[in-house]
């Protein structure tokens, strides 16, 4: 991949009314959380706790782990590239498609990737035979789940065996769940109940997707092997979070009635895309279990609807899929609605 940018949102380069290229809550930062990131630029003067305590607690306390088994990353992002830079893997073994950055830290890292391919066929989700790929050459395997961009669901029962081949083999297995909090059977998909069952287990997490804020990076991994939290804190920078950081997501944490509220509007108006989008606009829609939707369509959909004002995720810069996939973020109604109206138009006038 040597594309400088390969994510959605970069509306600095394509200035749009509607940017659905990427995959955060529609409804933005939580009120609290606004209100006290405000009042952390007030306290810039100081340095941030470069621990994050405060923070810690409440992630520990809501996720129901040891405090001692969090760690604070600037996004999910910088925990990826610290785990890499941690651990020097020879080999890496990621999924194609799913998240490029798995990718990008383990080449930085001097790692050689180990890539099993996803079929259209069988809509990009893993199969049993998946298993056979974790050996011990690998030495570290990444697993988003719900997938990015596809949204396929890898079930607990899989995830457990692919744990227990992991152990099995030493192969650190890192599960990168930051699309899990949308969905309401979170508490039963997710492995950080598994953290002390599995050394070579690690859990991702981010404030990005489900708060709204990526703007202000915030992510944590969950871990209950000491040794590799203490090498990864080696690999990052000193205060790598800031104080609004850390106060926005204390407050986000608290707001259990903004969770609700999200899946509540998640699932509904995905409902309403889907149907849309079923209705002549697309080619295929594949079954997403998370806020975005994954889709073939004709490979200039992405420049008809930009002509529209609208940025949508072009998929085409994935590994192993092609300029006709794309993605789009779950928006609030009158966006959804306005994106409908607008791609509408532009197939009335491709086939008038």
């Amino acid at each position: 991949m040597n594309e400088e940018f390969r994510h959605g949102g970069d509306i600095y380069r394509n200035p749009v009314e509607y940017d659905f290229s990427v995959n955060i809550n529609p409804l933005g930062m939580p009120e609290g959380s606004i209100q006290a990131a405000h009042e952390g630029i007030l306290l810039a003067n100081r340095y941030p706790d470069y621990k994050g305590e405060a923070l810690c607690r409440e992630i520990a306390n809501a996720e129901q782990v040891k405090e001692s088994q969090v760690l604070l990353g600037n996004g999910a992002a910088e925990l990826i590239y610290a785990l890499c830079n941690a651990l020097r893997p020879k080999k890496c073994l990621v999924c194609a498609p799913s998240f490029q950055e798995y990718e990008a830290a383990a080449v930085q890292a001097g790692g050689e990737m180990m890539y099993w391919n996803l079929f259209e066929e069988e809509n990009f989700r893993i199969q049993k035979d998946f298993l056979s790929a974790i050996t011990e050459s690998a030495d570290i395997l990444f697993l988003c789940n719900p997938n990015n961009p596809t949204g396929s669901l890898i079930e607990k029962e899989f995830l457990l065996e692919i744990a227990e081949k992991c152990e099995q083999s030493k192969t650190y297995l890192c599960i990168d769940e930051c699309f899990l909090p949308f969905l309401e059977q979170e508490e039963e998909l997710t492995m950080k109940r598994e953290l002390e069952l599995f050394s070579h287990l690690i859990v991702l997490r981010a404030f990005t997707k489900l708060y709204g804020m990526p703007g202000l990076r915030l992510g944590y991994a969950m871990s209950a092997n000491d040794y590799l939290l203490g090498r990864m804190k080696c690999a990052l920078q000193p205060w790598n979070t800031s104080i609004p950081a850390q106060m926005a997501g204390i407050a986000a944490i608290q707001d259990l009635e903004y969770v609700k509220k999200t899946r509540k509007l998640i699932a509904e108006e995905k409902e309403y895309l889907i149907r849309e989008l079923s209705d002549g606009l697309v080619e295929k829609v594949y079954d997403s279990a998370a806020n975005y939707i994954f889709f073939q369509s004709r490979t200039d959909l992405k420049e008809g609807l930009l002509r529209q004002g609208i940025l949508i995720r072009s998929c085409g810069n994935y590994r192993n899929l092609t300029g006709k996939y794309f993605r789009i973020g779950v928006r609030t109604q009158e966006e959804n609605e306005e994106l409908i109206r607008r791609w509408r138009k532009i197939t009335w006038q491709s086939q008038s």
